[in-house]
C-alpha cells in the first residue's frame, strides 16, 4: 500500500521470506537504511515490532505512512471529501498562493514546474491542509501528492538524478496533475484498507533520523535487542550511483521537509564524507581498490570511502544484535572502471570481524531495474559493460 516512487531496492517479497524464515515473533527487526518502508511494513505483517532510521526526511515520512494504522471509515471520508472540493474548485485556482510553506522560493519552482502546475500542487496541497485535523491523515494524502510531483515536473523520466526536459520543450509540457492525484488517493486508500485487514495490532513501528556510521544511540535501540536486521545499503555513494538526495528533492522541499540542498544531502549519507584510510585487511576488496587506483585515483578514492563508512555502519549495526539473531543484508556489486567490487564478500567479512558466521548468500536477478543492463562509463562508443543485473542477499548469524 502507498507505493512511492522513490528508488528503494528492498521489494516485499524478499523482506517477508527473509523475516519468516528468521524472524521470531514478538521481537524487533531494525532496519538501518529503511527507505520507504518496506521491511518495517512486512515486520507488522508477521507480527514483529520493528525501528527503522534514515538520513532522508521524505523516506522517513512515507514509511510512517505505509506502516501506521488508521481509522479506515475517517480516512475514507476525509479522502472522498478532498476529492470532491478539489474537484469543484480546480477551475478557478489561477495563482500559487503558498510560498510560505514551500522550502525553496517561487523562482526555484519555474525552473522545475510549469506555473499551472504550481498553482495545482499548491491548491491541493492547501486543501489536504484544511479538510482535517488529523495529523496521520494530512500526512497520507501528502505523501501522495508527493508521489506525482515527478510526473508533472520537467524532470526527465527514468532518472535517479535532476536532469530536466530541454529548455525548448518546456513552453508545450503540460501534465495535468488532478487526475493522477485521484487515482493515487484511491490506490493508496484500497491499500490501507488491506493492510489494516492483515497487520497485528500489538505491533508498532519507530523512526530515527541517526546514521548508523557514527552510532546508535543506546536510548533509541538497546544493545543486543535487535532479533533480525533486513535491510538494503546504498550499492555506493549517492555521487556516483543513485543520487537519493536529488530524486527525493521535490517532496522534500514541496512538504517543507528539508531546506537542505539536495547535493548537500547526498554528501551526508554513506560515502559522502572522506576518510584516511587506505586499505581495509581485506584482501578481495583491497586489491580490486589498488587495480582502479592504477587508473582513477578519484574514484578508488570516493569506492574507499562508501566502504570505509559502511564497514563503520556494520560495526554499530552488529551491537545491537542479540545473540543468534541474523542480519540480512540484499546487495549489489558494482562494476567500476571495468573492475568488479565484492560488496557481498565484503559484508560478509565486515560481519565476521564483529563476531558473526555466514548462513548463506541468495544470488537473484534485480527485478524491475531502471538502469540499463549496459552503460558506458569510458564513453567511448561501442565499448560498453554490464550495470548491476543481479543482488546478492548475505545472510549471517551472531555467535
Amino acid at each position: 500500500h502507498c507505493v512511492h516512487d522513490y528508488p528503494a531496492k528492498m521489494i516485499p517479497q524478499v523482506s517477508r521470506r527473509l523475516i519468516r524464515k528468521y524472524g521470531r515473533k514478538e521481537s524487533l527487526l531494525f532496519d538501518p537504511y529503511c527507505g520507504s518502508g518496506t521491511s518495517l511494513v512486512e515486520a507488522r505483517l508477521n507480527s514483529m515490532n520493528a525501528v527503522g532510521t534514515d538520513l532522508n526526511p521524505l523516506a522517513r515520512l512515507i514509511a510512517e505512512v505505509k506502516t501506521r494504522d488508521y481509522m479506515i471509515e475517517e480516512l475514507e471520508k476525509n479522502c472522498n471529501s478532498l476529492l470532491k472540493k478539489i474537484d469543484s474548485e480546480k477551475d478557478k485556482i489561477k495563482k500559487f498562493e503558498g510560498e510560505d510553506d514551500v522550502a525553496v522560493s517561487y523562482e526555484t519552482l519555474l525552473k522545475w514546474f510549469p506555473d499551472k502546475t504550481i498553482a495545482g500542487i499548491g491548491h491541493i496541497k492547501d486543501r489536504i491542509m484544511k479538510n482535517s485535523r488529523n495529523k496521520m491523515i494530512q500526512k497520507f494524502l501528502l505523501i501522495t501528492l508527493s508521489e506525482c510531483l515527478r510526473l508533472v515536473s520537467y524532470q526527465r523520466n527514468n532518472e535517479f538524478k535532476l536532469y530536466r526536459i530541454k529548455e525548448e520543450e518546456r513552453a508545450d509540457f503540460f501534465v495535468d496533475l488532478y487526475p493522477l492525484f485521484e487515482k493515487r488517493v484511491e490506490r493508496n486508500l484500497n491499500g490501507a484498507k488491506d493492510f489494516a485487514k492483515l497487520v497485528s495490532g500489538n505491533t508498532k513501528v519507530r523512526f530515527h533520523d541517526f546514521n548508523t556510521v557514527d552510532g546508535i544511540d543506546g536510548r533509541k535501540v538497546k544493545k543486543n535487542s535487535v532479533n533480525l536486521v533486513v535491510t538494503s545499503p546504498p550499492y555506493g555513494d549517492s555521487g556516483t550511483t543513485v543520487a537519493y538526495g536529488q530524486y527525493s528533492w521535490f517532496g522534500n522541499v514541496w512538504l517543507n521537509l528539508s531546506e537542505i540542498p539536495s547535493g548537500r544531502l547526498d554528501k551526508e549519507l554513506m560515502g559522502g564524507r572522506k576518510s584516511n584510510i587506505t586499505t581495509f585487511g581485506f584482501n578481495s576488496i583491497d586489491d580490486t581498490l589498488s587495480k582502479i587506483n592504477e587508473t582513477s585515483e578519484n574514484r578508488a578514492e570516493e569506492i574507499m570511502n562508501f566502504y570505509r563508512e559502511y564497514e563503520l555502519s556494520i560495526a554499530n549495526v552488529s551491537t545491537v544484535i542479540e545473540k543468534g539473531g541474523h542480519a540480512c543484508y540484499v546487495v549489489s556489486n558494482r562494476t567500476v572502471a571495468g573492475e568488479k567490487l565484492p560488496t557481498d564478500k565484503f559484508t560478509q567479512w565486515a560481519f565476521e570481524e564483529n563476531g558473526f558466521e555466514h548462513v548463506i548468500t541468495h544470488n537473484r536477478n534485480i527485478p524491475n531495474k531502471r538502469m540499463p543492463s549496459r552503460n558506458s562509463p569510458s564513453n567511448v562508443a561501442g565499448k560498453t559493460v554490464s550495470t548491476m543485473v543481479k543482488e546478492q542477499i548475505v545472510v549471517m548469524r551472531k555467535n
